[in-house]
C-alpha cells in the first residue's frame, strides 16, 4: 500500500506558491475549488485567474524579498493570573477575529492591547486556538500552546491572505512560520514580511473580486 504523501507549499523565488497534494482549497464563499496534485497560487496580487498564478509576477516586477527578517522579532506578552497571552505582530493578518469576539480582552487601539484577566482563561484559550495566522498563542501553567492538530486546507480569504492549516511550508530562503500547523500567507504582493501576511492588504486596499 502506497504511503500517503503529505501536502506541502513551496515558496518560489519572486514567483508563486507551489502547492502539492493539497486536497482542500476553499474560498471565502465556502466554495471548494478543484485541485490537482500540483497547483500554483498567485502571491504577487496581480493574477487575473485568482487564486491561481497566471504569470503576472514576471511582468509587474514582483519581489518576494522579506524586509523584516525573521518572524519572531516582535512578540508582545501580556501576563495574567492564570493565562499569559502572546502576540507576534509581524505575522498578524489583522482580520479582527480576536477584537470582535472578545473585545473585553483584546482592545484595538488601546495600551495595553490585551487584558488576560478580563474573562475566564479557557475562553481566551479557545479563541486563540482559532486565530488563523498564528499571531496569537498562550501560556498556562508554564506550558506554551501555539501548535494544534488541524486538517489540511488552504482558505482564500476575501481581499486578504491564504489562511493555511495542516500543511508544511518550504521556503528556500529559510523563513518558517511561527506556528507550523496554521499560518497566513501574503497574496496581495505587498507584505514586508513575505511570505507571511502582515496586514498590508488593508493599507493598499487589495481587492479580489473573484473570492
Amino acid at each position: 500500500m502506497d504511503k500517503e504523501v503529505k501536502p506541502s507549499i513551496k515558496v518560489s523565488k519572486n514567483g508563486p506558491y507551489i502547492a502539492k497534494n493539497v486536497k482542500t482549497l476553499r474560498n471565502s464563499k465556502g466554495v471548494f475549488i478543484d485541485t490537482k496534485p500540483v497547483i500554483t497560487l498567485c502571491r504577487c496580487g496581480g493574477s487575473s485567474k485568482m487564486p491561481f498564478c497566471d504569470g503576472t509576477h514576471a511582468k509587474n516586477g514582483f519581489s518576494g524579498e522579506n524586509e523584516k527578517g525573521q518572524v519572531a522579532g516582535r512578540v508582545e506578552t501580556y501576563v495574567g493570573k492564570d493565562i499569559t497571552i502572546h502576540r507576534n505582530k509581524d505575522i498578524c493578518c489583522h482580520v479582527g477575529h480576536c477584537v470582535r469576539n472578545l473585545p473585553s480582552v483584546f482592545k484595538k487601539g488601546q495600551d495595553p492591547w490585551a487584558d488576560p484577566d478580563a474573562v475566564d482563561p479557557e475562553e481566551i484559550a479557545q479563541l486563540i486556538r482559532t486565530c488563523p495566522s498564528g499571531a496569537l498563542s498562550y501560556t498556562i501553567n508554564g506550558e506554551l500552546h501555539k501548535d494544534y492538530s488541524r486538517e489540511s486546507e488552504i482558505f482564500v480569504l476575501k481581499d486578504g491572505p491564504y489562511n493555511v492549516t495542516g500543511i508544511r511550508l518550504d521556503d528556500p530562503d529559510g523563513s518558517e512560520p511561527d506556528t507550523h500547523d496554521h499560518y497566513s500567507l501574503c497574496r496581495c504582493g505587498a507584505s514586508r514580511n513575505k511570505p507571511f501576511c502582515d496586514g498590508t492588504h488593508r493599507d493598499i486596499e487589495f481587492k479580489d473580486e473573484k473570492n
